[in-house]
């Protein structure tokens, strides 16, 4: 499941509107829409307060952008890997390995909350 399909069915299942969280949360409903939709990925600031928001333990959105990021990586490297792929290679490596790097920060940031 996505972050954004978590998200949705967070909120749909307690009956919220999209603005109202977004109100609730004091950002733009633009934003909160984004994080549903998969366009965006929340802070880590933001993804405790949507954690007390809805009532659930950070760590279960955390780990629904580990699996978003890792999935987006394996689907990445077997596009490149396409023989009918116009992507440039060393750009969509570089683009790959940029990913990577915020994906260890994010790993390891679970990490550290998961032994506290």
């Amino acid at each position: 499941m996505s972050l954004g399909k978590k998200l949705y069915e967070l909120r749909t299942s307690r009956n919220i509107k999209q603005e109202q969280v977004a109100y609730d949360l004091e950002i733009a409903q633009s934003t909160y829409c984004d994080w549903e939709n998969n366009v965006s990925t929340p802070k880590r600031e933001n993804l405790i307060r949507l954690a007390d928001y809805f009532n659930i333990d950070v760590k279960d959105l955390e780990e629904e952008i580990y699996k978003i990021t890792i999935n987006n990586k394996k689907s990445a490297i077997a596009l490149v890997n396409s023989p009918n792929s116009k992507i440039n290679s060393t750009e969509a490596i570089i683009k790959v390995a940029e990913s990577l790097e915020k994906l260890t920060v994010l790993f390891e940031k679970f990490l550290e909350d998961k032994k506290a």
